[in-house]
């Protein structure tokens, strides 16, 4: 945790700073996502270099979060919430008038929010720079009448630091943190969207007899030094991936609240051959030791040809990892990663942070088609 003086924040920056300068000199070429802790606050950016960065633990109630796009049409946006959508109405009088920054009132220019009782956001650079430049080397924020109910900032500079980094903005009229005279005009672009397609069409549905002889095959034919599971105790689904090959997950370990699926490309016809399969993914998550990707709590939907994964840390599923994955009649290739490392109770699976984002190439064919006939209007 950062020292609230002035100098031992600077050194301690300073070290962030040099440890990430390989970053910004690959900014512009390629975007490895992550996501790390400081202190106080977590960081997420993707292989867009978007980055959200949030305050943690959510419990006491009151958060912080701010997001950005690489580039130089960024979007920012910062919001402050008493409560989410999940926690329902708060007891308790408005942010506006009870909300202390280091013991003293907060009274930021609000022209430019959009504030209610318990929540304030902006899009406004202008109006967040202004708000950063009050909290960003203080230590906390902090509710008057409930003061557990706390916001700490110890972490918030390394974390915006890196967000400069990770987006080329250091020494730019941009940077939140290592803020310069460069000319924004200059930032590196986001990286390209990666393009994913879908199989030419849906295949044919598995007829009942076909589905039975798979089943059969899953529960009494599969190699047992796979599956370190019982036979009676697998749990198996099988589905249609093309004309002539079915999808086959079977259960093979079992946690508290996890269950570790084996995939297998399977011929629809006997004799059976079954091919296991690995997901490997295009880049390796921050803790993780390799690019192979478990088969957790596994889900296909085989009219759309997707995957998912979802792998809680705990019980509560506010934390672990979700995954997408499409099939586009070859392989599965990673549709989109999400990831909250933090277990504090503020977000559902569906609004973790994404390190990984792609766009079906039929909507970016669509979109650019949109975009010719506007031009050839003009």
């Amino acid at each position: 945790m950062f020292s609230t003086s002035g100098i031992a924040q600077l050194v301690a920056l300073r070290g962030v700073w040099l440890g990430l300068a390989p970053l910004f000199c690959i900014a512009s070429l390629q975007a490895e996502p992550l996501q790390k802790i400081f202190a106080d606050w977590q960081i997420t950016c993707n292989n867009l270099n978007t980055c959200e960065v949030r305050s943690f633990p959510a419990s006491n109630g009151l958060v912080m979060q701010l997001t950005r796009d690489a580039g130089e049409d960024d979007r920012p946006r910062l919001s402050i919430d008493y409560g989410n959508r999940d926690s329902g109405e708060r007891p308790g009088g408005t942010l506006q008038d009870n909300l202390l920054l280091d013991g003293k009132r907060l009274k930021p220019d609000l022209k430019n929010w959009q504030v209610t009782a318990h929540h304030w956001s902006t899009a406004d650079a202008i109006a967040i720079e202004e708000f950063l430049q009050q909290v960003r080397d203080a230590d906390n924020l902090q509710l008057l009448y409930r003061p557990q109910a706390a916001i700490s900032l110890h972490g918030l500079k390394a974390a915006l630091l890196l967000m400069d980094e990770v987006q080329g903005r250091v020494k730019s009229g941009s940077a939140w943190v290592a803020s310069g005279a460069g000319d924004v005009s200059d930032l590196p672009p986001p990286p390209d969207v990666p393009q994913i397609s879908s199989a030419p069409r849906p295949p044919r549905a598995l007829s009942g007899r076909e589905s039975r002889q798979l089943l059969d095959y899953a529960s009494w034919h599969l190699d047992n030094d796979l599956c370190s599971l019982d036979p009676l105790r697998r749990e198996s689904q099988v589905a249609p991936l093309s004309d002539n090959k079915a999808l086959l997950l079977v259960s093979c370990e079992m946690g508290a609240y996890n269950l570790i699926y084996l995939a297998f490309e399977v011929s629809r016809q006997p004799p059976f051959i079954a091919r296991l399969l690995t997901l490997t993914l295009p880049f390796v998550p921050s803790g993780a030791s390799g690019r192979q990707l478990e088969l957790v709590n596994a889900e296909f939907d085989a009219a759309r040809g997707e995957l998912q994964t979802f792998s809680k840390t705990r019980g509560l599923g506010d934390c672990g990892v979700a995954t997408r994955w499409q099939y586009d009649g070859h392989q599965f290739r990673l549709a989109e990663y999400a990831q909250q490392s933090l277990c504090d109770g503020w977000n559902g699976s569906e609004r973790w942070p994404t390190l990984w984002v792609t766009q079906r190439a039929e909507a970016a064919a669509a979109a650019a088609g949109t975009v010719e006939m506007l031009a050839q209007g003009q």
